[in-house]
């Protein structure tokens, strides 16, 4: 599957900001269904959907049956343990994107922790 411009351009702001946390694109997260991440950091179960499209009045995310693959989506993976973020076209910065690294390094930090007392 290609990329898409706003995928592509999280794709360089992250690998300029954070070239040492490795995402994986385009990962299918449950084996029984279809559904794929646009990004995922799978040590600490972190997905980044791009949501593009959300300003247009006719969209694959913004009709009825859109809404609800992706509200499906969204419920069993966060049954499956996954924390999401979705972000809009604006949300493309480097203050998410910042965000998004703290959360993976907090999670990093914490398993080691983990780890360490066993």
């Amino acid at each position: 599957m290609s990329q898409s411009h706003l995928e592509q351009e999280f794709e360089i702001l992250w690998k300029y900001l954070y070239p040492s946390i490795d995402l994986i694109s385009e990962y299918k997260f449950l084996s029984n269904r279809r559904y794929r991440f646009d990004f995922v950091h799978l040590e600490s179960k972190i997905a980044i959907e791009i949501q593009g499209g959300v300003r247009m009045r006719r969209s694959a995310h913004n009709s009825g049956d859109g809404l609800i693959r992706d509200y499906t989506k969204l419920n069993l993976a966060l049954i499956d343990g996954w924390r999401v973020f979705q972000l809009a076209p604006d949300m493309i910065n480097h203050d998410w994107v910042h965000a998004i690294a703290g959360l993976i390094g907090e999670s990093s930090r914490n398993e080691s922790r983990e780890l360490s007392e066993v």
